[in-house]
């Protein structure tokens, strides 16, 4: 599902000081459904480069930049987003990325389990929603912050709207925002009340939550 925060907890490693440490560079590349594997070199090489590769490039010559960027260093590697279920794809770009010293590291995220499991070399680690409690804490820190006295009656409005986000943090942080400076009942009611929660979705759409805002 989206907005579990899978991208989120890959920025928490990606910047961690320990990771920082044992790497000897790090890069980061959002995937998306453009699997393309010229792309994604030119992509890699332009994330550590810090900036463009003028023209249009060959892959030939693109790979050659990578093997220079990437032989013999321990990197890591994050490839956010990913969609793509060929194995051919993959493939092709795991074969280019495997100049790496010992230790190299790749870190996909995706939202099907079908990609972790063409890519991964470990079990994939799955995210699962936050609880009610955890939840509503999330929301309260956006819609109140940290020092503000709460209306007590918007109290159980609020608790109704966060059991409608289902346990996505990404869904309570954003309502949680869009009620941040709003304190009438009604407005709040406005949101709980929407007819945009029950519109009829599939896995892959925008959560009500989201649209909603």
């Amino acid at each position: 599902m989206g907005g579990l925060g899978k991208t989120t907890l890959a920025q928490m490693v990606f910047n961690d000081q320990k990771v920082t440490e044992h790497f000897n560079l790090k890069i980061w590349v959002c995937v998306s459904d453009d699997f393309d594997e010229k792309r994604l070199i030119k992509a890699i090489v332009e994330s550590r480069a810090g900036r463009p590769l003028g023209g249009d490039m060959d892959l030939a010559p693109l790979q050659k930049k990578l093997h220079e960027l990437l032989n013999g260093k321990r990197y890591f590697l994050v490839l956010d987003d990913v969609w793509n279920e060929d194995q051919e794809k993959w493939e092709n770009l795991r074969a280019v990325l495997k100049v790496g010293a010992s230790g190299a590291s790749v870190l996909v995220t995706t939202r099907l389990e079908k990609v972790g499991s063409i890519v991964g070399t470990l079990q994939p680690y799955q995210l699962s929603n936050l609880s009610q409690e955890d939840c509503w804490l999330l929301f309260m820190q956006r819609a109140f912050g940290h020092q503000e006295e709460i209306n007590p009656k918007l109290v159980p409005i609020g608790k109704e709207i966060v059991k409608k986000c289902g346990g996505v943090p990404l869904a309570a942080k954003t309502l949680g925002s869009l009620l941040r400076f709003k304190r009438e009942e009604s407005e709040w009611d406005r949101v709980r009340d929407n007819e945009i929660w029950s519109l009829p979705q599939d896995e892959n759409s925008v959560l009500p939550a989201l649209r909603l805002s």
